[in-house]
């Protein structure tokens, strides 16, 4: 089923919506007859099937809307994950900069490649799904610069502790991403239950005895739409970086943008600098 969240939120709403309406009719039209031809409406009467089919259609918005909740709250985590990761990424550079220039600049090297790494690899990956392997081995680069690292001075050993706390953060920040990737989707047993008891819902709309089929269809479609929106709903949040509505990346780029500029800076002082050391012939 992975190939319903490749469809876009406007794909996904009209295949949802069609397939729930399409079936709803379908069923009015192969069960209604046989119910009229039965003795059904000899032992109950349009009252008593409405009031059971209005305790089916509380008993579904109380699954559904808990369950929506809970997609919701998956597709926020999530969010918030991305941006803490991003936070990590801008504090470990910042941090980065206590440190001696060419350990300073091969640290922030590795962060920035690492950065780009999210976005132009990563992303993309997680949008079908995927997880990659190389991450690990990129932010290794940048282990390997503080590691190497050793502080001489009471102030190093600050900037050392400091480097090392903004380090574990962005580690923590990243798996804490990669599990929002791989596990928060939605149990099938959930969405069975979830499915069936819209079915059972719109179901009991074929008890109905109406003698228009054109009446009885449009009263089983406006009880089958909203069990649809709300089923839409669920698919189109059921995995954060995946379908019509995902978590945005917008957050990497931020920092990575930022950083770029912050070296382009750096870079151009040190040659105005060096410049200004340059004694005049």
């Amino acid at each position: 089923m992975s190939w319903i969240h490749e469809l876009s939120s406007l794909e996904l709403a009209a295949f949802v919506v069609g397939v729930v309406a399409l079936l709803s009719v379908i069923g009015v039209a192969l069960v209604a007859p046989r119910v009229r031809s039965s003795r059904l409406h000899q032992h109950f009467d349009n009252g008593t099937i409405t009031g059971l089919l209005s305790a089916l259609i509380g008993i579904y918005a109380v699954a559904a809307g808990l369950t929506a909740v809970a997609v919701w709250g998956n597709m926020v985590d999530a969010g918030s994950d991305v941006s803490r990761e991003a936070a990590a990424i801008a504090v470990l550079y910042h941090d980065l900069g206590g440190y001696p220039p060419p350990l300073q600049q091969q640290g922030r090297r590795a962060l920035v490649a690492y950065t780009r790494y999210v976005i132009n690899v990563e992303w993309p990956m997680h949008q079908k799904g995927e997880l990659p392997r190389d991450t690990l081995r990129i932010i290794e680069q940048a282990q390997r610069s503080i590691v190497s690292f050793e502080p001489a001075t009471e102030g190093q050993k600050i900037v050392q502790a400091q480097v090392l706390q903004s380090y574990n953060q962005l580690l923590q920040a990243h798996w804490q991403r990669v599990q929002a990737v791989r596990d928060t989707a939605l149990p099938a047993e959930l969405w069975i239950v979830v499915i069936l008891l819209g079915a059972i819902a719109i179901s009991s709309c074929f008890l109905l005895r109406v003698d228009s089929f054109a009446m009885h269809a449009t009263v089983t479609l406006l009880v089958a739409a909203p069990i649809a929106l709300v089923l839409y709903f669920i698919a189109v949040s059921d995995h954060p970086f995946q379908g019509g509505i995902n978590v945005s990346p917008a957050p990497y780029r931020e920092v990575l943008e930022k950083m770029l500029l912050l070296d382009d800076v750096e870079q151009g002082g040190e040659a105005a600098a060096a410049g200004a050391a340059v004694p005049p012939r």
